[in-house]
């Protein structure tokens, strides 16, 4: 009686199964982070659709914003802060004389888990200007 194996042994049953493994392995570690990518993203553009809403809360009446806050219920993961800063511009005209700008910039900084937007919302001259 002659048997002759028309299957596959056990150690290439064990290779297959190990390559598979690895291959599985890889496109679970790119599922993963192509997922925290996109959630990174959506958490980027959320931010600025809350900051475009704030401006517009702001400039309707900036009396009524506070400096510090959350959205409420629009987004309870969300806070921001309105920010001031005072940029001086300075250029010469001429050889001995020197024109300076001051300019007040506000913005809106948006953070919602990990990630964080400065989207700026008003330019003015500084009181010293007027």
């Amino acid at each position: 009686m002659n048997q002759t194996g028309k299957g596959f042994t056990l150690l290439e049953a064990m290779v297959a199964v190990g390559i598979f493994a690895i291959l599985g392995i890889v496109c679970l570690e790119n599922y993963l982070i192509n997922t925290s990518i996109a959630q990174r993203l959506i958490d980027e553009q959320t931010c600025l659709i809350l900051a475009g809403k704030k401006e517009f809360e702001y400039l309707q009446n900036p009396e009524n914003v506070p400096e510090t806050g959350d959205f409420g219920e629009t987004d309870p993961q969300a806070k921001y802060a309105i920010e001031t800063d005072d940029i001086t511009l300075s250029e010469t005209v001429t050889i001995d004389s020197e024109i300076t700008f001051n300019f007040i910039v506000k913005r809106i900084v948006v953070q919602r888990r990990g990630s964080k937007i400065s989207y700026p919302i008003l330019i003015t001259k500084s009181e010293a200007e007027k």
